[in-house]
């Protein structure tokens, strides 16, 4: 068992806006408002509880820094976190179980640089499913990772590469792990991938995200760029912005293609962090233009579009940052509820963490741990599904492609009779609520 270190910090600003200058990054924030994070590069990750006398929990770990990669993030009930910790010989993609208290390392692709094989980066809501990256090669003067999944039952699983020789890793994965996306390295920058569950083991090979489907799937302008976020149904991906979008944060759908979420004058490149589990909101930040200047951290809707976010904590909330300059959004919970991230007090020129309440005033809740009554499931041709009142209902592919979308009152009956066989997904939006549900079809 790992020895839990609790500081107290009472750097409180408000009961919606709270910032602790301990912490010195965050990683992911849960439903209920619990920060991952750590404190120090190259030292412990950690667990701030904002709303438990501002208390910081040590939880071992290897945070980034000193060679070391990976994010501290949350499964969507809390229980798990992904990330790095010491394995067998080197830092490893990991999972840490906060009922146990125990780092478990997953294991590597064999290869080791600087007393690192790899590191965790994102974790699927139901906490089964960690995804990263493992160094794959280090012979012969090259030195390339390639992006890794792991699940209890087929353990470390590599998703390799387009190109023998460039890198890959994933960043981030939806709430079943079916979708993993992350980034294909070839020429720099680094562009989109999107590994896809396939039902015979494994994952299928990555796919580019291309910003006109009728395009040179291998023209780098139309390959948008680097994929650091999706949705818990796994039909929203967002990413960083490139030469190929004018470098603005994107989100994606099948059925909407690519956005661009737009910029502010005289910024740089854009990154979104975090999307809400139903995709209504997204946040991120912005590179300053030159070297050396602080970013700008965004929120955006689809009703509302782009937003400043310090100006809409002090606008939108009423909660005013005194002399705290926010610099990023780094994750948004799937409820859509809390924004956590980082930023710079303009009058002692320190480093903070933050915490704000959205309060519910921009986006839709989300149930995803919640079951939709489907029955019988699997099934061969007709399932009913038992609803409330009036639903979007959006069946979806392993591919994450459409293939019903129908508008439903009452109990339904989903009739999958021309269908092939394999996973499909249920998606029911109703009274402010989304609901992803597996559905095998024999």
């Amino acid at each position: 068992m790992l020895a839990l270190i609790v500081h107290i910090n009472s750097n409180y600003l408000s009961a919606q806006y709270i910032v602790n200058d301990i912490i010195y990054s965050t990683n992911s924030v849960t439903n209920d408002g619990k920060v991952s994070g750590y404190e120090t590069q190259g030292g412990n990750w950690s667990i701030w509880l904002p709303d438990s006398a501002n208390a910081i929990v040590n939880i071992g770990g290897v945070a980034p820094g000193l060679g070391v990669g990976g994010q501290a993030r949350f499964s969507e009930n809390g229980n798990f976190i992904c990330g790095t910790s010491m394995g067998n010989g080197g830092a490893e993609i990991s999972l840490y179980d906060r009922s146990l208290d125990t780092w478990t390392a997953l294991g590597s692709l064999g290869f080791s640089v600087d007393s690192t094989k790899g590191g965790g980066y994102g974790i699927s809501g139901d906490g089964n499913v960690v995804v990263g990256n493992s160094w794959a090669d280090t012979t012969g003067g090259l030195a390339y990772t390639h992006a890794v999944a792991h699940n209890n039952i087929e353990g470390l699983m590599d998703l390799g590469t387009l190109f023998f020789g460039r890198s890959t890793r994933a960043n981030a994965t939806n709430y079943d792990g079916s979708v993993v996306v992350g980034w294909q390295d070839f020429n720099g920058p680094w562009k989109s991938a999107v590994w896809r569950k396939n039902p015979a083991g494994g994952y299928f090979p990555n796919e580019y995200i291309l910003i006109d489907t009728a395009g040179n799937p291998n023209d780098e302008y139309n390959q948008i760029g680097e994929c650091s976020a999706v949705s818990a149904d796994g039909n929203w991906i967002g990413g960083y912005g490139d030469f190929a979008n004018n470098n603005e944060p994107w989100i994606w759908s099948r059925d909407s293609g690519v956005i661009n979420l737009g910029t502010f004058p005289g910024l740089g490149n854009g990154y979104v962090s975090g999307i809400s589990a139903d995709g209504s909101i997204v946040v991120g930040w912005f590179d300053g233009f030159f070297f050396g200047d602080p970013r700008t951290p965004f929120i955006w809707t689809h009703e509302n579009g782009l937003q400043e976010f310090n100006s809409y904590i002090r606008n939108e909330l009423g909660d005013s940052t005194y002399t705290h300059q926010v610099y990023t959004a780094e994750s948004i919970s799937p409820n859509g509820l809390y924004v956590a991230g980082y930023g710079v007090d303009t009058s002692t020129f320190l480093y903070f963490a933050y915490r704000v309440t959205l309060n519910g005033t921009t986006g839709i809740s989300s149930t995803t741990s919640e079951t939709i009554e489907m029955y019988p499931n699997p099934t061969s041709g007709f399932t009913t599904i038992e609803n409330k009142g009036q639903a979007t209902l959006t069946v979806t592919d392993i591919r994450g492609r459409v293939v019903i979308k129908t508008e439903i009152n009452g109990k339904y009956s989903l009739n999958l009779s021309d269908y092939n066989s394999g996973i499909y997904f249920v998606t029911v939006l109703s009274n402010d609520k989304l609901r992803t549900e597996k559905i095998i079809k024999n």
